[in-house]
């Protein structure tokens, strides 16, 4: 018998509803991250520091709310908690617009965090229902290319909107995607869920322990990324590079192709030889980046050649790292403890990117330049890639739940 005939279905009305609503929560988000800065000194007529804080507020309320988010998506029925978190992400957006005190602009920028990161641990929890077991690093692959599209085409759109038309219509669009994906979110046959006694309060409950580990390891990954986010362009201009916006639209580029194949390969049997794989290339890929103005010295493109093909790395070494420790969380989590995996994985993610954004910051201003940041981040991947090679793979072999 035809072996496509015997799989499991992928592509069901429940996950591909749930990727387009994830895609259209995050492009509202990622168009509206390069123009908010501009949005608050235009308005509020600050100063760097005081926007920043305030921007930084986003990362913070995320965070502090994962464990939770967790703990509440195996708690309460999950399609009623992705729409509500998901109106409330919605109503940030008329706050930003609104609002005419900075005070409650940072307040609203903290309460967009927290309903973020409570909504996107649901988005992922009920994609992750829908996924037939067989198929789950697949599934995982393909979901998270809606954030990659978003991450590719966000940014440049809203810069387009803004320059254009002012960022009112900014506002606006983000304001109708997010309604357009709250629809799609309501559309969302999910079924109810069981009504159980509740089990006595543990930390299980809030962080899956048996992810210590991939946990650890995803926090050196998202370290190494946070100075990507905040400080590449800064980079660029010192090594004397051009279009460094071309930097991010080839590690998204990186990242979908690769998540297109390595799902199955997850699927396969590959999984922990596959991350271990983009952690390897993840150094390497950092360490061309590291030294890329030597090497331009040397080649006849200059600096812009290894600098652009560091950004293609970054990009296809992420590609095998997201799917596979998310997958790795599932795997080592009961039924019941989707929600805390992901919330867990994610929180992971986020510690990673705010201490490598406030480590690299304070590096550069006291080195005077941006390349120690990034070599930092070369020996932060180095140490995480050892411990995955020599713990990390073992344990989610000896720990994997069969079945979940």
């Amino acid at each position: 018998m035809n072996e496509s005939v015997e799989k499991p279905a992928l592509w069901t009305r429940n996950f591909v509803t749930c990727a387009a609503a994830n895609f259209l929560l995050f492009f509202s988000f990622y168009q509206l991250l390069p123009v908010l800065p501009l949005y608050i000194f235009e308005k509020f007529q600050t100063d760097n520091a005081t926007a920043g804080f305030i921007i930084s507020l986003y990362t913070i309320g995320a965070l502090c709310c994962r464990p939770f988010a967790g703990f509440l998506v195996d708690s309460l029925s999950r399609k009623p908690l992705y729409f509500w978190t998901f109106f409330a992400f919605t109503l940030c957006f008329v706050g930003y617009w609104a609002l005419g005190l900075l005070p409650l602009l940072a307040v609203v920028r903290f309460m967009h965090g927290v309903f973020f990161g409570i909504s996107t641990t649901a988005s992922n929890t009920v994609a992750i229902d829908a996924l037939p077991s067989s198929r789950r690093g697949e599934g995982i692959g393909y979901f998270g290319i809606s954030v990659n599209l978003a991450f590719a085409t966000g940014p440049m759109t809203g810069m387009f909107l803004y320059e254009g038309l002012g960022s009112n219509m900014v506002f606006a669009i983000s304001i109708a995607l997010c309604v357009i994906g709250l629809i799609l979110v309501k559309t969302l046959p999910v079924k109810p869920r069981e009504k159980k006694p509740h089990a006595p309060l543990s930390l299980d409950r809030f962080f899956l322990t048996k992810a210590i580990p991939q946990f650890l390891n995803f926090i050196f990954v998202g370290f190494a990324y946070g100075p990507v986010t905040n400080y590449i362009a800064l980079y660029a201009k010192e090594l004397g590079i051009g279009g460094s916006g071309w930097f991010y639209a080839l590690i998204a580029a990186g990242l979908i192709i690769n998540r297109i194949s390595t799902g199955r390969l997850i699927d396969r049997g590959w999984l922990t030889r596959l991350v271990g794989m983009g952690m390897t290339l993840n150094v390497l890929a950092y360490l061309l980046l590291t030294y890329c103005g030597e090497l331009g010295a040397i080649l006849p493109g200059g600096p812009a050649l290894p600098f652009f093909i560091s950004s293609f790395m970054i990009g296809t070494s992420l590609g095998l790292i997201f799917p596979g420790y998310q997958t790795m969380c599932v795997n080592l989590a009961r039924h019941d403890q989707r929600g805390t995996a992901n919330s867990t994985y994610l929180s992971g993610w986020d510690i990673g990117i705010g201490s490598g954004i406030l480590v690299g910051g304070s590096m550069a201003q006291h080195f005077g330049m941006h390349q120690q940041v990034f070599l930092a981040c070369v020996v932060a991947l180095f140490v995480a890639d050892i411990m995955y090679l020599c713990y990390t793979s073992k344990h989610y072999h000896k720990n994997k739940l069969e079945g979940n």
